[in-house]
């Protein structure tokens, strides 16, 4: 079956190549008035489901620290490669200071703000691997405290009128010098973390994907190394390395999904909430050899809809086998091909699935097993939508030339 496909579509593909490349005038042709060649398959059986997992948020450009409506961070870990100390392994290299950096778009954090810096020489958490839910129990009273920061606003004075540009926060890490450059410490991790009389405060900072290096989380270092070995050497100052973050994350509460509308799904980052979507189709939903030329899928958000909110459907490599609906991990596979995504416009997500459903129909091997929706990692993190898959306006609508 497979190869008598193949044979059609290469027929079909060497013909218009050769009436479109030996004409000496273009060929015009209106496949609207093909008449019965050309169809349109409609699709309104539409079910799925919610899950949660784990929220991932890794590769957000913020971190943040404290509560904010529902949800609470514990605290925003930092990891720093070993390869950015090599410098300081020269014996004539002396490090004078040390201090870490992060930086916020908030113009109003106090400069008495109980905001603690931990440090750690072990190997902490893994941004593409950790589970933040298993970062949550770290017991800090085993870290060595760094103390507090201090607070400075950072203002665009070029011109006459004072713009705010960001707020930095340093903390004096000089006492930790002799762990940071210890050749046998592989792990730098620290910690920054609200103290227990602010639990109820919320500080967002920008992570290492919100900017291409200037305002990441980085630690300054200041040093001397002395060039030549007699007393009368002579000593270059005030030298400056800057080693910026490898990892960075944020440790979420896990806030469990509130129930919902049976035959609706809800999507959120924060929640960790995702949803599997059933729809009807196969290789026999349309006649043999079809070209679909486009197959868009609709669905609409209730009341609470955002407009931009944007999903990413992922066909499922096997079918759902569990009735759970609460995990660790996701534990469907994707299919790592055919996905795509969209952002909702007036309340409507319109998802094509033309390179998926076309795959079908060409691939024995290829099954409908289901699709995955998730929250697209450019939403804000606290953003949300609810599907009502009852909809009556819900529907997959596949537009197809069959010979």
């Amino acid at each position: 079956m497979n190869f008598t496909r193949l044979l059609f579509y290469i027929g079909l593909l060497s013909f218009l190549f050769i009436s479109t490349n030996c004409s000496e005038e273009p060929i015009q042709t209106d496949l609207s008035n093909i008449g019965k060649s050309i169809d349109t398959l409609i699709i309104t059986d539409i079910s799925g489901y919610s899950y949660q997992i784990s929220p991932e948020i890794s590769d957000y450009n913020k971190l943040y620290i404290g509560s904010q409506e529902e949800f609470s961070f514990s605290r925003s870990l930092f990891n720093f490669s070993s390869d950015g100390w090599n410098i300081f392994f020269d014996s004539t290299v002396t490090v004078d200071s040390m201090f870490f950096k992060v930086f916020s778009g908030d113009s109003l954090i106090s400069s008495d703000i109980d905001l603690n810096l931990h440090f750690s020489n072990d190997s902490i958490f893994d941004e593409n691997e950790s589970l933040v839910t298993d970062l949550s129990e770290i017991d800090l009273t085993q870290w060595n405290n760094l103390g507090l920061p201090s607070v400075s606003i950072i203002s665009d004075t070029s011109d006459t009128i004072s713009h705010f540009q960001e707020t930095v926060l340093v903390w004096d890490i000089s006492s930790s010098v002799e762990s940071l450059i210890d050749t046998a410490n592989l792990h730098r991790t620290f910690s920054i973390s609200l103290g227990p009389q602010q639990i109820d405060s919320f500080v967002e900072l920008f992570s290492r994907e919100y900017s291409s290096g200037s305002l990441d989380p980085k630690i300054e270092v200041y040093y001397r190394r002395e060039i030549g070995s007699d007393p009368d050497s002579s000593i270059i100052d005030s030298l400056t390395r800057i080693v910026y973050v490898a990892e960075d994350i944020s440790v979420i509460e896990t806030v469990e999904i509130d129930a919902i509308e049976d035959n609706s799904i809800f999507l959120s980052r924060a929640r960790g909430s995702r949803a599997i979507l059933d729809i009807p189709f196969d290789s026999l939903s349309l006649p043999p050899y079809s070209v679909i030329r486009s197959a868009n899928l609709t669905l609409y958000g209730s009341n609470d809809s955002l407009e931009s909110f944007s999903v990413r459907m992922d066909p499922l490599k096997t079918s759902p086998d569990t009735v759970s609906n609460i995990f660790n991990s996701d534990p469907f596979d994707n299919l790592n091909m055919h996905f795509s995504s969209a952002s909702i416009v007036g309340g409507e997500l319109e998802l094509s699935l033309k390179s998926y459903l076309q795959s079908i129909l060409m691939t024995d091997s290829l099954k409908n097993t289901g699709f995955k929706f998730s929250s697209s990692t450019n939403n804000d993190l606290f953003e949300s939508i609810i599907f009502d898959l009852d909809n009556f306006n819900n529907k997959l609508e596949i537009f197809y030339v069959s010979p």
